[in-house]
């Protein structure tokens, strides 16, 4: 009888621990779970697995969750991974060289991943000014639109930046515009990077690399603006767009952890008091 008491009181303490570690609260049978968060180490197996989905009108779900620009924002897709949604895919190219520049952006990889935990969406491929024949400056302009979803138990406070800048003659500039709006259409978060021939890589670290959304907001319209400068004979852009996600349990969602928790330890105590 004690020993069977002081197996019930050990599991009840170890399951809370386990579920506490993974980032779940895990309570009861699994018809009286009332929520369950993804686990952080988990991070690595969804990404080598990559169970994802690309959901299209055709209603296609491919294995990888990756796709073009072209693909996502033709059909209305998303890509999802964990417990994140990217959604609401755009693009607009303007000045000199805008056809080029929607082209490039057409054939733009997108791929969601995670890593160690983090969120990251990856826009792969060249996004380029080509003004090697040129004899005056060339401009371009191309927006990038999106949306991310975190689910319900979540909430995004963070957003980072990273690029891969390319220049022949190591020359031109890329300015940077980031806007992030909430639901409301609220500004939440914004800023303006600037690369040179002096800094054609990010990082370094610079002011406007991290946008902080303070509040947090389970739901984020995200814009990119991307300026590029060509001087005569130079050949300008980049190959990569990275953006990373960092996020925080929802305050009433930590407040119920706590509270599981301690009813789980009181429930424990008092049925190791009877076994005694």
């Amino acid at each position: 009888m004690d020993t069977e008491c002081g197996l019930d009181v050990l599991a009840i303490a170890g399951a809370w621990q386990k579920s506490h570690e993974n980032g779940s609260i895990d309570i009861g049978s699994e018809e009286n779970k009332p929520m369950k968060l993804p686990r952080n180490s988990a991070g690595l197996l969804v990404k080598t697995m990559l169970v994802f989905g690309f959901t299209s009108v055709m209603g296609v779900t491919p294995l990888f969750a990756q796709a073009t620009l072209a693909d996502l924002v033709a059909n209305n897709g998303t890509l999802s991974i964990g417990d994140k949604t990217f959604s609401n895919f755009g693009w607009q190219a303007s000045l000199a060289d805008a056809s080029e520049l929607s082209a490039d952006a057409a054939g733009l990889i997108v791929t969601p991943e995670i890593n160690d935990g983090i969120y990251y969406l990856d826009f792969g491929g060249g996004i380029l000014v080509n003004n090697l024949m040129g004899v005056s400056t060339l401009l371009g302009d191309l927006k990038l639109t999106y949306t991310v979803t975190a689910s319900p138990g979540w909430i995004i406070n963070m957003i980072d930046q990273n690029y891969t800048v390319n220049a022949l003659q190591n020359s031109g500039q890329i300015i940077i515009g980031e806007t992030v709006k909430d639901i409301h259409g609220i500004v939440v978060g914004n800023s303006t990077l600037t690369l040179n021939p002096l800094d054609l890589s990010d990082p370094l670290a610079e002011t406007g690399d991290n946008l902080n959304i303070n509040p947090g907001e389970r739901q984020l319209f995200v814009t990119k603006d991307i300026t590029i400068a060509a001087f005569p004979g130079q050949l300008v852009g980049m190959s990569d767009i990275e953006q990373s996600f960092h996020q925080i349990p929802e305050p009433g969602v930590m407040v119920l952890g706590s509270l599981g928790g301690a009813l789980l330890l009181y429930l424990g105590s008092r049925r190791q008091a009877r076994c005694d």
